[in-house]
């Protein structure tokens, strides 16, 4: 069953994180596919793809708009935000905030931006100063569809709740291990925000979450903490969460992060032929 997702089926954005992963050659795209061919075969089978190179330098205008293009205009787009902004935060941030901006401005000014996805490491704790600085961070981005994702269950509140709310913002409802300290939201009951629901399929592999360094290289493209391959009953548990909140009127979106060995993509596409059947 294909899905041929088109841009115009905006209840509903349903894509992977990242793309650009030649292992996935003979389990997603055809054995035989160029790289350089990658996103537009993507593009035949999602409307939406999660971009996650921002994160680890700044973009720029031009190379941003390329992923439209190369796409022929079939794709939303999630920018993750780059890491001045939420690892390496320091006291020039709003300048980083600026460039950023910038460079995704294109495809906001295209309807092709779907979020601006801001992606806090666990040490970002619940304290004062994080408090001020993200709410400072919202303002300067509210012109964006913007979620925040925390990886700290100590945010997981109904103020913080409330606050993102007032900043047009959502929260991003994450997939992951059980593992102290992370949020749970199957537990704590992470609510959607707002005119967007953002949901993120890290994986449950708990044992590989806090891996070293050199126990991640073993994994091709990515981190090992995301090998993980959903089952057709883990998936059956999200749908009825989606397509409640595609009645409700949100913008739903599904991205899944467990890309190593293409599970992320094979997942992707069976979930949205589940929810397809479903609605």
């Amino acid at each position: 069953m294909m899905l041929c997702y088109t841009r115009s089926m905006t209840n509903l954005l349903l894509g992977t994180s990242g793309y650009d992963y030649p292992e996935w050659r003979g389990v997603f795209y055809p054995a035989h596919l160029k790289r350089d061919d990658f996103l537009l075969y993507y593009s035949t089978i999602f409307n939406a793809v999660e971009l996650n190179f921002s994160f680890y330098g700044m973009p720029n205008p031009k190379q941003i708009i390329s992923f439209y293009e190369r796409s022929e205009g079939r794709l939303f787009f999630s920018m993750k935000a780059n890491r001045l902004l939420t690892h390496e935060i320091s006291s020039g941030w709003k300048e980083s905030a600026n460039d950023f901006k910038n460079a995704v401005s294109p495809l906001l000014e295209k309807s092709a931006l779907c979020a601006v996805l801001f992606q806090f490491p666990q040490s970002f704790r619940y304290v004062t100063e994080n408090r001020f600085y993200l709410s400072a961070l919202l303002k300067e981005f509210k012109e964006f569809p913007c979620v925040v994702e925390f990886r700290h269950r100590e945010w997981i509140r109904q103020s913080v709740f409330e606050g993102l709310n007032e900043h047009g913002a959502g929260i991003v409802f994450c997939d992951m291990p059980s593992c102290p300290a992370l949020p749970d939201g199957k537990t704590l009951r992470t609510p959607f925000i707002g005119k967007n629901a953002y949901i993120r399929m890290h994986g449950r592999n708990a044992k590989a979450w806090y891996a070293s360094a050199s126990e991640e290289q073993k994994t091709a493209n990515g981190a090992a903490r995301y090998t993980y391959d959903y089952s057709e009953v883990e998936l059956q548990s999200f749908v009825p969460v989606v397509c409640q909140s595609i009645k409700e009127g949100r913008k739903t979106q599904v991205f899944f992060n467990n890309h190593p060995d293409g599970s992320g993509a094979k997942n992707a596409r069976r979930l949205g032929e589940i929810i397809k059947a479903s609605l």
